[in-house]
């Protein structure tokens, strides 16, 4: 941990001395690299012979240099969460917790300089992470559900409302469990399906393609 301030430390004097003589651009990609190399100086073995890396990432520009990206805060925190959870999957690791990207921009960091900080938090109440992708590429964070998990159905009273005529009115439950997490089918008329084959209840892995109804989701470890 010594060695890895140290480490940040120089690498600060570096970008700052840099950007005041090359006066050098600070790019997305450029952003996204030094998020990696934080994710895989932190990268530890976790249980189950799997390894896990950094979860909760804390990325600090200087406000010039965040204005001349072109793409506001929000933008900018979803491209590199994007980034971050591409890296992982490509190192074949995990996190223990949800994947948090915050960009902090502000004049206290010095122009041309890049900080990273990239720390793991663990999920509420050992909840393992995981999200619910759209059609329309929306995310839903599969542990705002808490332990008791997250129903999807045609019922307004579901945590996922599908408007899908062939969905159930309460058609499916993904809930966590201490293995990751399970989606159980709730005896509907059309059944659930997990890549292609229809289930009654099954451990979801990464990148699973759920199909509720005529709905299809994929599964995001992460």
């Amino acid at each position: 941990m010594v060695f890895r301030d140290l480490e940040r430390a120089i690498e600060r004097g570096v970008d700052g001395v840099l950007g005041r003589v090359f006066r050098a651009e600070v790019t997305i990609p450029e952003i996204a690299k030094r998020i990696e190399r934080e994710l895989n100086a932190g990268a530890r073995r976790g249980g189950e012979a799997t390894r896990v890396m950094p979860n909760d990432i804390n990325v600090r520009l200087n406000l010039a240099d965040a204005r001349s990206l072109g793409v506001d805060k929000a933008a900018l925190q979803r491209e590199l969460l994007d980034a971050a959870r591409s890296h992982a999957r490509s190192a074949q690791c995990a996190f223990e917790g949800p994947l948090v990207v915050r960009v902090d921009a502000s004049d206290d960091t010095q122009q041309g300089t890049i900080e990273v900080f990239a720390t793991t938090e663990q999920s509420i109440a050992g909840i393992p992470p995981g999200t619910l992708v759209y059609p329309s590429g929306y995310r839903f964070d599969l542990v705002s559900g808490g332990p008791d998990g997250v129903t999807l159905g045609r019922g307004d009273d579901n945590d996922i409302v599908i408007d899908d005529p062939k969905a159930s009115r309460h058609h499916a439950l993904v809930r966590p469990s201490s293995r990751g997490w399970i989606l159980e089918d709730l005896d509907s008329t059309n059944g659930t399906r997990v890549n292609g084959f229809r289930t009654s209840a099954q451990l979801l892995t990464d990148r699973d393609q759920i199909v509720v109804g005529a709905t299809a989701f994929l599964f995001d470890a992460s």
